[in-house]
Parts: C-alpha cells; structure tokens; sequence
C-alpha cells in the first residue's frame, strides 16, 4: 500500500483507491474492499462509522446523495436520499420564516434509506456485517474528532441548548468535548444493532421510529410515524454536461444544484482555448491567475442565469439558490469516494445540513437530527416552497468527470453552495491544467458565497482583485473561513489503470491507495 511521502502527497495504486473524511472511516472502507466487498458494500461500511464519528457534519438523522458507476456497463446511476418535509410541514405552520434550528427543522431522515437501496443493487457482501465497525465505535467510544471539536467551540448558545445537545456533546463537568475525549453513544449503538438486523425496518419502523416520533410529539416537532413509514430513495439518471475537447461530467440531478457546475465548466471553456491550452501545465498560457479570473466570471454569470431561471417559473430549471441567514453557518459535510481496478466508483455524500443540524439529538435513538427543513422557502411563487412531502433545493454535489468516456476523476466535498464552484476549481487544476492531484488540491481556493459575494484564500494572486473590479465584482481576498472552501476528497483515474488518491486538508480526511 502506498502511503506517500508526506501527508500531503498523492497515494498510487492499481487494485482500489478509498477517500473519506475520517481515518476510521477510510480504514474500514478499505478493509470491506479487502473482503471482497463492492464499492457500494465500502460506502455503506465507510457511512455508517461516519454518522458516529462525525456527528456534527452527518449522523443516521441526517440524508444523503450518491453516484454509483458500475464498471463492467459503464452507467453511472444516481441515488437520492434526501429527506422529504412531514406532512404536518406547512407553509401555515411557520410565521415568517421556517425554524433555522429546533424541533420544527427537521426532514424525514434518509440516509439509512440510501444504504438499503444501494445494497438491494450493487452489494456483495451480508447487510449485517457491515455495520461491525460503527456499532463498536458507538459503544465502546470513538475519539472526538478535531473538527467536531472546533464546531463544538464555535457553535452559539441556543445551538447548544436543543433538547439532548448537551448529554451528548458536553462533559460531566458541562464543558464543550475537547479533541481526543472519548465520546460513547450506547442508544446509537443499539440503533445501528437495529438496522443491521433488519435493515430499513430496523430503522423506520421499528424500536429507532418509535422513540424518533416520542421525542419528536415531546419537543413540539412534526415528525409522525407515518412520515417514516413511507421514507424512501430513489434512483435517477444523473445529468451529463459536455465542457471541452473530449471532456464531460456527471453530477446529480435536481433537487441538487448539481446543474449549476456543469454550467460554470461549461461557460468557462467558452472564455479559453484549451486546444492551445493542453500540455502546457504552469506556463504563462496557462496563468492560475487567468484561470482564476474565468472561474469567477462563468460561476457569477451562472449563479445570476439560474436566480433568473428560478424568478422565471416558466424556465426549466427549478433549482434556487438560497439565501443564507444572517448569523448562520453554511452546510457541514462528510465526503466518501471509492474506485476500484474494474472502473467502479462511488462518490457520496452525507450531511445534516448546517453544524450539527437541529441541534436536537433523541435521547431513545442516539441520533441528532438535521434542520434541512430550514431550506425552504415560505414565499408562494417559490420553487422550493414548503410543501407536504416535497424535497427542498440540496448544496450535495458528488459528480465523476470523463476523457473520451473513460472515468478520470471522482470527487466530492463539502462546502455548501460553494461545493460546485470547489468542483470547477478541482477539475480545472486537476484535468485541464494536468496538475498532480495533490497540487490540484491544495492550490489557494476561491468561493462563492450563498449572497452572490466571493471570498479568496491567502496565496490567491493579488491581481485577482484588481482584474474583477474591471468587472464589477468586489472579492475579498485573504479571507479564511472555517467552511466555504471545502475540503475535496477525490481519486484519478489514469489511463494505465492507476489510482491516485488524495485527501484535502483543510478539514479532517484520509486517503488510502493500493
């Protein structure tokens, strides 16, 4: 196994290639691999310690979205596990805007979902096993991460008085945990026991439903049994985009705002000749800076093209962009992408929205819920208005990027709206520009943000900011954030059958290779 020389260097491989945003997660997604398990076996396996280890970006309470390639046909299918609004969820309920947290933020959760119709398609190895792993960390206790640790520090008062916050993600002594205390989730345990017996059953309709629908009629929620009862994925044809000589992408269709990177990859090789382009990695033709510049220009072009397709509802893309609420974090994420050596690939991704979604964590199942709900819109003309039933606008956007039909690259990660400019930003360094994927990666990074602003990296050249205000666009440059610019988890396909696999890290992740 290739480990590399550094933690940030490329890892090489030609049997499997495994990237999530946890080393447990990683680990244990590499050893269903060994087992003989599918790709889709890994992800469920990688998910599921995910959920307990990162419960601040994903957990059982939270949705997810997947593309699955199956190598020996070459389709790639998509997977959407978003949850859908109970039904008690109406625009009536609400004053002027929907709870940004609390009970009343929820969706039907739909991750376990995604899990059983994935396995029902693509799985090898026995349901119950795959679970072993997340069962034991749930029980026995699992480290508290580092980045649950910096969420737990930066996350506001009224985030942390939700009902079952604090028994949680508190001490003894009523301090936030700090990275490296052990954190134990026993009613998770029992939980993911639940589901490995019995599958979906063991999660909506059983002992975990029972207890979700009590603390839900407990803390004033809306959640009812029979929003649980009728939760499901659903498979879909994911939506291809063509944006260069030979090149082309799949993301997820709507409710994802998948649609809005192939039109930002489309719309910049508009602005360059990637024919004189090719072959010419850091060459003056090939100036980040110039590069840079175009990004920014074909993402705030498209970003104003589909806030006036939304305006529009006689156009046909029903996907809005949200305004963010003042005051409020974008999404948190967990990433996982595998590739194995016969061209099947996965790449995934879970969330429960913003940090620690609902802050509501059921005391009976162990799991904390999201605040997806929160997305809606409560303005009658909307396309994402709340309704009974319906899925709101998603930010996941896995997507897989082709040469000539042949799978080059997968990636994900998470970042909220920002996740499909970070995916124009990786591709462009990691495909068009042929840079090494950990290079690609770690290059400053720009993003836009939920408002229309853009924000840059230190290390963005200078004269970025100069030749956007030529065209009217305010960036503000050197600016850290802790969210908005991701933290790409991705594999290359080489055409000689190599896997290269890199972590970003700007967040916790890990990558293995072999």
């Amino acid at each position: 196994m290739d480990t590399g020389p550094d933690a940030r260097a490329s890892l090489y491989g030609t049997r499997q290639a495994v990237v999530t945003g946890h080393h447990l997660a990683t680990q244990q997604a590499w050893r269903v691999l060994d087992e003989g398990g599918s790709v889709v076996d890994a992800m469920i396996a990688a998910s599921a310690v995910l959920a307990v280890a990162l419960p601040h970006a994903t957990s059982l309470g939270g949705c997810g979205m997947a593309l699955i390639r199956d190598g020996a046909s070459g389709r790639t299918m998509a997977l959407d596990g978003s949850g859908r609004a109970p039904r008690a969820a109406t625009p009536e309920r609400f004053a002027t805007q929907i709870d940004a947290r609390g009970p009343r933020s929820w969706l039907v959760p739909g991750l376990v979902a995604l899990w059983q119709a994935a396995h029902a398609r693509f799985g090898r190895r026995p349901w119950h096993g795959l679970f072993d792993a997340a069962i034991a960390l749930a029980r026995d206790g699992v480290p508290c991460a580092s980045e649950l640790a910096r969420n737990l520090r930066l996350c506001a008062p009224s985030l942390a008085a939700q009902p079952g916050f604090a028994a949680l993600f508190h001490d003894a002594s009523g301090q936030p945990l700090r990275a490296g205390m052990v954190m134990r989730q026993p009613a998770l345990a029992d939980t993911l026991e639940d589901v490995a017996r019995q599958g979906w059953e063991g999660f909506y309709a059983g002992r975990a439903a029972r207890a979700l629908v009590e603390f839900s009629s407990a803390t004033g929620g809306l959640l009812e049994a029979g929003d649980l009862a009728t939760a499901q994925a659903d498979w879909a044809e994911p939506v291809h985009g063509e944006f260069g000589q030979g090149w082309s992408a799949i993301v997820m269709p709507p409710n994802s705002v998948g649609v809005l990177m192939l039109a930002q990859l489309a719309d910049l090789v508009e602005l360059v000749d990637l024919v004189d382009l090719a072959g010419q990695g850091d060459t003056p033709a090939a100036d980040p800076a110039d590069w840079q510049v175009r990004q920014i220009l074909a993402a705030r072009r498209q970003l104003m093209a589909l806030q006036d397709e939304v305006a529009n509802p006689a156009r046909r893309w029903p996907v809005p962009v949200c305004a963010n609420r003042e005051g409020e974090d974008p999404g948190d994420t967990a990433g996982i992408v595998i590739v194995d050596h016969a061209g099947n690939a996965v790449s995934m991704l879970q969330s429960v929205f913003q940090p620690f979604g609902s802050g509501c964590v059921d005391p009976g199942s162990g799991m904390l819920l999201n605040n997806r709900l929160s997305e809606f819109s409560l303005e009658p003309a909307a396309h994402n208005r709340l309704a009974p039933g319906r899925r709101p606008v998603h930010t996941l956007n896995p997507y897989l990027v082709f040469r000539d039909g042949r799978l080059a690259l997968a990636a994900a990660s998470p970042g909220g709206i920002s996740q499909t400019t970070t995916g124009v930003q990786l591709v462009c360094n990691a495909c068009l520009r042929d840079l090494p994927l950990s290079a690609a990666i770690d290059a400053p990074r720009w993003s836009l943000t939920r408002d229309g602003g853009f924000l840059a990296e230190p290390g963005v050249p200078a004269m970025l900011a100069g030749r956007l205000r030529a065209h009217g666009i305010a960036l503000q440059a050197d600016t850290p954030h802790p969210f908005y610019y991701g933290s790409v988890k991705a594999i290359r396909c080489g055409p000689d059958g190599v896997l290269e696999a890199a972590a970003d890290l700007r967040r916790q992740a890990t990558a293995m290779a072999g």
